[in-house]
C-alpha cells in the first residue's frame, strides 16, 4: 500500500461548512459544483504555523509546515527536516471556487501544536525556489486546542449490526497508509463539540470524513458482541467544505449524532457510536 492513501472526491456538490466565518462574498456565493477524480497518492497531510520573522518577503512571512505522524518532513528541495519553510500556499480550484481561502489561512496559527488546520497537498520549489504548498484540501477545527495523540481521518463505513459494539468506522492513520476499523468515536473532549456548527454527523457520513487527534482505547466486554475499540478524540477538524449528500445510507442532520453508541457497558446494536457529550 502506498504510504499516502488516495483521497478521491468525485462528482459532488460542495457547500462551505464554515460559511458563517467567511466574508460576505463567500457566504453569498452559490454552491460550487466540481468533479475531482485525481490519484493524489503522493500528497501529504500537514500542519503549519505562520512565519513571524522580520525580513524581506519571500524569504520570510510564509509558513512552516510539518507532516503529521512523522518525525521528519520531506521539504520541497528533497531535504528532510522537522519542519519546512514554504513561501506561499496555492489553493486548488475547488477551494478557490468555494471561497474558503480566508477561513483556512485564519486557522493556521503561530504555533503548530495548537493550529486549527490540517492541510492536504504537495510541496514543490515554486517560482521563488523557496518552496510552495499546493493545497488540495483542508480540514479546520472550530476552536483552539493542544494537539495530543495521533492524527486520524475517520469516516462511517456503512456497517450496521444487530448487537453492539459495531465496527462502523474506518480509521486512517495519516501519512502511514495504515487503515483499521473501530467501533466508536468519543468527542466529549473536543472543543466546540456542543456548537450548532460542529457538523460531525455530516462530516463522518461523507467521503471526506473528519480528522481527529487522540488515541484508540480498547474496552473489554463493551456489549453483547464483545470488546470495542474507541477513538478518544482531543481535537476535531471538519472538512472546510462538505458535499451535499444525496442517497445517504444513514441520517445526516445539521449537528452531531448524540449518544448513538452504547454507554456503560454496551447497548443493543445499530450503527457505531459518535459520543459528543456525557449521556446519563
Amino acid at each position: 500500500m502506498s504510504p499516502h492513501r488516495t483521497l478521491a472526491v468525485a462528482s459532488l456538490v460542495f457547500a462551505p461548512i464554515f460559511a458563517g466565518c467567511l466574508g460576505s462574498d463567500a457566504s453569498e456565493a452559490p454552491e460550487a459544483t466540481a468533479t475531482h477524480e485525481a490519484d493524489i497518492s503522493f500528497a501529504t497531510y500537514y500542519i503549519a504555523r505562520r512565519d513571524l520573522r522580520r525580513c524581506a518577503s519571500p524569504l520570510c512571512g510564509g509558513f512552516f509546515v510539518s507532516a503529521v505522524n512523522q518525525d521528519k518532513t520531506v521539504c520541497a528541495d528533497g531535504t528532510t527536516a522537522e519542519e519546512c519553510y514554504v513561501a506561499d500556499i496555492q489553493f486548488s480550484s475547488l477551494l478557490q471556487l468555494a471561497g474558503v481561502e480566508g477561513t483556512v489561512r485564519e486557522a493556521i496559527g503561530v504555533q503548530r501544536e495548537s493550529t486549527r488546520a490540517v492541510l492536504f497537498g504537495d510541496l514543490f520549489p515554486g517560482q521563488s525556489g523557496l518552496g510552495s504548498l499546493s493545497l488540495r484540501f483542508a480540514w479546520v477545527a472550530l476552536e483552539n486546542a493542544e494537539l495530543r495523540g495521533g492524527f486520524y481521518r475517520v469516516w462511517h463505513n456503512g456497517v450496521v449490526c444487530v448487537a453492539a459494539p459495531c465496527p462502523s468506522f474506518d480509521q486512517e492513520h495519516l501519512n502511514t497508509g495504515a487503515v483499521r476499523t473501530i467501533h466508536e468515536i468519543d468527542l466529549k473532549e473536543v472543543p466546540g463539540n456542543g456548537r450548532d456548527d460542529f457538523e460531525s454527523g455530516r462530516a463522518l457520513f461523507s467521503q471526506l470524513g473528519m480528522i481527529l487527534t487522540g488515541q484508540d482505547v480498547r474496552i473489554e466486554n463493551y456489549g453483547p458482541a464483545g470488546d470495542a475499540t474507541v477513538l478518544q478524540a482531543t481535537q476535531g477538524f471538519l472538512p472546510v467544505i462538505l458535499p451535499t449528500l444525496r442517497g445517504a445510507r444513514a441520517p445526516v442532520d445539521n449537528g452531531p449524532v448524540i449518544g448513538r453508541g452504547p454507554v456503560d457497558g454496551g447497548g443493543e446494536g445499530g450503527s457505531g457510536g459518535i459520543r459528543s457529550r456525557n449521556v446519563q
